[in-house]
């Protein structure tokens, strides 16, 4: 697994950079006094998780006259992934059989994939995806066609595609609190905790319009955005034996860099602008995290906003999520837990050389 390795190799040299203590990477030695008791590893144990998802995505512009409202035509996506130890990998799609991605006539069609990869430990987690989206619906066509009714075709736009490439590194003060009992299931809380948990957001993203203009003379747009956010929240887990209830916000701040591209039948026109930029984070969940089957659902509400330069539109990026999960918990093929073996020490041995030589 060379990819595997490299991050470790990466986070052993961050960690040496910024003096950060040595478990910020994971260890195979007992934890701190105390800990067993709130937190419980599972062991040498593999799971996997399958995540029915109704994930509403939409993509706003507002202004003090008209907004205009996009959305995908897909309400439900499906995940799975697989989690061992401090390493998660995952996948997602929105298959058409799904009622709510079908009706195309309407709404036109939509396709959505997904990947992921995370990295938690002792204290620092790391999340890096990959998201792509192609087809919108105007949801108020009803302000721009005032002939329009329930029940008739949305405007649509099939050539309209959102990807995104987004990293979130956080990290938990709180040893007694598992971030993994929550998110990957590779532990399991077993006493009601808490952490403040700052974390740090960057995302570049792409919203490009590949529709043919309707008439000569027309223009596309693409936009390239890179954001940079600094949030910071707190998450509590409150146990009852093997149930739980999760409960967490993270309000951030932060700054959005954009390329905005116009594409004209000659020379495209290029402009540049940074504007502030606001996100809040909401997560709400109940679960049962058994010592091998685990199931639960959440809410989860994600709401950026970005106020263009020099007037009053406002740029708004929501997403509304439900999801319900069930997994399962299995011992490792030992040439996986091998393979591990072998990375953790490797990662541990070049943070030691890296402090040594300072």
């Amino acid at each position: 697994m060379p990819f595997t390795s490299t991050c470790l190799g990466w986070i052993a040299t961050c960690a040496s950079a910024f003096g950060l203590p040595t478990d910020s990477l994971p260890h195979r030695d007992s934890l701190p006094p105390g800990q067993p008791a709130w937190i419980e590893k599972i062991g040498d144990m593999a799971t996997v998780k399958a995540t029915y998802s109704e994930d509403v995505e939409a993509l706003s512009l507002l202004t003090p006259g008209l907004d205009v409202e996009l959305a995908p035509n897909s309400q439900a996506a499906l995940h799975a992934s697989f989690s061992y130890r401090f390493l998660s990998v995952g996948f997602k799609v929105a298959p058409g059989f799904i009622s709510g991605n079908n009706d195309n006539d309407l709404k036109g069609k939509t396709s959505v994939r997904g990947l992921g990869v995370g990295f938690s430990f002792r204290h620092w987690q790391q999340e890096l995806s990959y998201s792509r989206t192609k087809g919108y619906y105007l949801a108020n066509t009803a302000d721009y066609d005032p002939d329009w009714k329930e029940g008739m075709p949305y405007l649509q736009f099939p050539q309209l595609v959102f990807t995104s490439f987004q990293g979130i590194t956080g990290y938990n003060f709180n040893s007694r609190f598992s971030v993994n009992a929550v998110l990957t299931q590779t532990e399991r809380q077993r006493k009601s905790a808490g952490s403040f948990i700052p974390l740090l957001l960057y995302r570049y993203y792409i919203i490009d319009d590949r529709t043919e203009p309707a008439s000569p003379g027309g223009a596309t747009q693409r936009s390239n955005n890179f954001e940079v956010l600094l949030g910071a929240g707190y998450h509590h887990t409150f146990v009852w034996k093997d149930f739980y209830a999760s409960l967490g916000i993270t309000p951030g701040a932060g700054y959005i860099f954009t390329k905005l591209t116009t594409r004209y039948p000659g020379d495209p026109v290029h402009s540049h602008n940074h504007t502030p930029a606001f996100r809040i984070d909401g997560r709400a969940g109940l679960g049962y995290n058994g010592p091998k089957v685990y199931a639960g659902s959440y809410l989860n509400v994600i709401s950026n906003a970005s106020r263009q330069d020099n007037n009053a539109i406002i740029n708004s990026d929501s997403r509304l999520i439900f999801r319900v999960f069930v997994g399962y918990r299995f011992r490792a093929p030992r040439i996986l837990s091998n393979t591990m073996d072998r990375m953790t020490e490797k990662g541990l041995e070049k943070l030691d050389r890296m402090r040594g030589k300072r």
